[in-house]
């Protein structure tokens, strides 16, 4: 499996952005210096929430607590995921995305972003698919012109 950051907006008009895709296989060590550049380079954007996804059971909450004290100094909180990967797209990024309301900024992560969107739930991997929906369905509850 991929580690995945998607840094997603929500835009004036109710629309929706993704900035960014940071996506990768890596050792543990440097898996944790990505994120933490992850997180310095969104701060330059202004404030971004760094949401940590968190399994449910005793494993999820050590993982989530070891990724926020990772990220200490920045604004990162952890939210208990639910339901599979499939259910969580559908609940309004499958359907804001095929209504035209999210949009790509140009990036070099274009081209495997929506090759894995075009290809989920039947493609081999869903890790991009899963943090967009995960950003996706916070900022459905928050106001425009926030990051995640």
């Amino acid at each position: 499996d991929y580690t995945t950051g998607v840094l997603m907006y929500r835009k004036a008009n109710g629309g929706y952005g993704v900035e960014d895709v940071v996506r990768g296989q890596w050792s543990t060590d440097h898996r944790d210096a990505v994120m933490r550049e992850t997180a310095e380079l969104d701060r330059s954007r202004g404030e971004v929430l760094q949401l940590i996804p968190q399994d449910p059971g005793a494993a999820g909450k050590s993982q989530a607590f070891y990724f926020i004290r990772l990220l200490a100094g920045f604004w990162v909180e952890a939210e208990t995921e639910s339901g599979d990967k499939v259910t969580r797209a559908d609940a309004g990024l499958a359907s804001q995305w095929n209504a035209g309301n999210v949009e790509l900024v140009r990036g070099s992560w274009n081209a495997p972003f929506l090759d894995e969107l075009l290809t989920f739930p039947q493609g081999r991997n869903d890790d991009q698919v899963d943090g967009a929906s995960g950003a996706f369905n916070r900022l459905a509850a928050v106001s425009p012109g926030v990051f995640l």
